[in-house]
């Protein structure tokens, strides 16, 4: 089951960060969502559940120091959006979503390349 559950992560960061490469607009959509409210929160849970998740499923997976590396990476990023003050990572993100296309674009790619390695390792 944590197999399953960690793949299926592995391909929606592949593919949030393929969408992000093909129309670099679409992450200030999900920025404006995430600045609304107390929605910047849920980032940090949902990084932090993908962090234990690849935790647990570890063990059975094909590069077990990998995956750990991962689940820490992604635990730890999901900690510090609590432990930032919600004001500055808002104004993270605005800044973030200043940066030229060009960048954008490779981002995008940097998070499909962070996609696909959670596919292959788990």
């Amino acid at each position: 089951m944590w197999v399953l559950l960690a793949k299926s992560i592995g391909l929606l960061v592949a593919a949030f960060g393929l969408t992000l490469f093909a129309m670099p607009q679409f992450i200030h959509k999900v920025f404006d969502f995430f600045k609304e409210g107390k929605r910047l929160y849920w980032a940090g849970v949902f990084r932090s559940l993908v962090g234990l998740v690849l935790l647990l499923e570890a063990s059975q997976s094909a590069v077990p120091a990998a995956t750990v590396s991962l689940g820490v990476l992604f635990l730890l990023s999901g900690i510090i959006v609590f432990a930032c003050d919600a004001e500055k990572l808002k104004a993270f993100l605005a800044q973030y979503s200043e940066m030229p296309v060009l960048v954008l674009r490779l981002l995008g790619l940097v998070a499909a390349c962070f996609g696909i390695l959670i596919f292959a390792v788990t």
